[in-house]
C-alpha cells in the first residue's frame, strides 16, 4: 500500500475532541517510511456552519483561498511533512439538503 487518504475531519463522525487524530496517526506512521515511496492525499472541507471548530475565525468552513491555505497548513503540521501530493475538496460550496426539503 502506497496511497494513503485522509481529511481535516477525520476521524468521523466529525468532533472537535477527534478532529485530526488520523492525520496525526498517519504522521506517526510516516516517520518510518521514504516520503518519496508514498503518495498522500487529503482533503480541505467544503462548507459548513457547523464545523466551527476546524477554522481560526470558528466561523465554520468554506472553500476559499485563506481557508484552503489554513486547512493545508495545519494538515502538514498533523502529518508531519512538507507536502502532500493529492489534494482535494471533501464537499462542494453549495447547499446540500442532508436530509428531507429545507423548511
Amino acid at each position: 500500500v502506497n496511497f494513503i487518504d485522509t481529511a481535516e475531519g477525520y476521524p468521523i463522525p466529525l468532533q472537535p475532541e477527534t478532529s485530526g487524530l488520523t492525520d496525526k496517526m498517519i504522521g506517526k506512521w510516516m516517520k518510518n517510511q521514504k516520503r518519496e515511496d508514498v503518495i498522500l492525499a487529503a482533503k480541505v472541507s467544503g462548507a459548513s456552519r457547523r464545523l466551527t471548530w476546524l477554522r481560526d475565525d470558528n466561523k465554520g468552513t468554506r472553500v476559499s483561498r485563506e481557508q484552503i491555505f489554513e486547512s493545508v497548513d495545519k494538515s502538514l503540521a498533523r502529518l508531519q511533512t512538507d507536502y502532500i501530493d493529492l489534494l482535494q475538496i471533501h464537499w462542494p460550496d453549495r447547499y446540500v439538503p442532508l436530509f428531507g426539503p429545507n423548511q
